[in-house]
């Protein structure tokens, strides 16, 4: 089943979810916030859980991770467990792990290993949980074997996607367009 989705943050700026509805979506993946040793919520992430859902569409969210040690695994966990108290969601938390400064250079189960253990907490506490990540780095940097128990959301810009592993749901471009929302 395709259904039209998008993912924002606080770069979109203010969002108009009446025009972005009436455009054909039907679901937005909202950025929650960054992580890393001091996580940051994002700053526009109330404004469009509450907005999104009030015109009826279904919401998911997501962390942008910069966990490359057990420290910052407990940074990250806790602001997200603080910051999704109280809310409801129709679509999974995904913990979206692509940056190459800080997780690319970690060996693939020190890597796989913080995923899992972020993810395994946000799971128990009665989340949906799953993991976003480009095609190469579901192939290259993590071990899906051991995380195969959470969804996974796939970026691969194609026309087709050709990632052999299990997936929930494809972003297959950057580059959307919709009503209701300046830029990309």
């Amino acid at each position: 089943m395709k259904i039209k989705g998008i993912d924002v943050s606080k770069h979109n700026g203010s969002i108009d979810w009446g025009k972005v509805k009436n455009d054909g979506v039907g679901f937005a993946i909202i950025r929650i916030g960054y992580g890393g040793s001091v996580p940051v919520k994002d700053e526009r992430f109330e404004e469009n859980y509450k907005n999104a859902k009030a015109n009826g569409l279904k919401v998911g969210t997501y962390l942008y991770s910069y966990a490359n040690s057990e420290s910052d695994v407990e940074a990250e966990v806790n602001s997200i467990l603080k910051w999704l108290d109280g809310k409801t969601f129709d679509l999974p938390f995904y913990l979206d792990v692509e940056d190459n400064k800080t997780q690319g250079k970690l060996n693939v189960n020190d890597l796989t290993n913080y995923v899992y253990n972020i993810c395994e907490r946000i799971e128990k506490a009665g989340y949906f949980t799953g993991i976003y990540a480009s095609k190469n780095w579901l192939e290259t940097k993590l071990d899906m074997n051991k995380l195969n128990r959470f969804t996974v959301w796939l970026a691969q810009w194609s026309s087709n996607p050709t990632y052999q592993g299990s997936y929930g749901m494809w972003q297959y471009t950057s580059d959307g367009c919709v009503n209701g929302i300046s830029g990309r």
